[in-house]
């Protein structure tokens, strides 16, 4: 019974952890899902509050960087009453404000202070939220809401 139970256990952690490939189809999809939910700034702003936790990052500018490691333990927290904070093991990192500013392709976070994991356009589909900006060869950030 024991070595079932280790297979099993084997195998469910397994299935739970993801390889870059699986977060270059969340992407895409993402992608797709912000593009057909047109968000209105006022949906949008309802729909963030929560905690996210950082997943990934992926750089397209001179070469291709991608990492699961590089913020990892980085929380973001978007409260209904427009303050935030971003938590690096467990010690706030950034707080402050936010609001919500068109970009050229969807929305940004306006802060208080400059946060480079939050930099650039939104791309949101529950559960995910993406910082892009890829398009002018900087990194992607994506986060995971709880």
């Amino acid at each position: 019974m024991r070595p079932f139970l280790l297979i099993l256990y084997v195998a469910i952690g397994m299935s739970c952890t993801r390889n870059s490939n699986d977060y270059g189809e969340i992407i895409s999809e993402l992608h797709s899902c912000h593009d057909t939910a047109q968000w209105s700034e006022s949906d949008l702003f309802y729909a963030l509050p929560g905690t996210y936790d950082w997943r990934y990052l992926q750089v397209w500018g001179m070469g291709f960087y991608e990492s699961e490691s590089d913020y990892a333990g980085w929380t973001l927290t978007l409260n209904s009453d427009s303050t935030y904070r971003v938590n690096g093991a467990d010690t706030v990192l950034y707080e402050g404000n936010w609001t919500l500013e068109n970009s050229w392709y969807s929305f940004t976070l306006s802060l208080d202070t400059s946060v480079s994991t939050l930099w650039g356009p939104m791309v949101y589909c529950p559960p995910y939220l993406m910082f892009n900006t890829s398009p002018v060869d900087g990194p992607d950030h994506l986060y995971e809401k709880r």
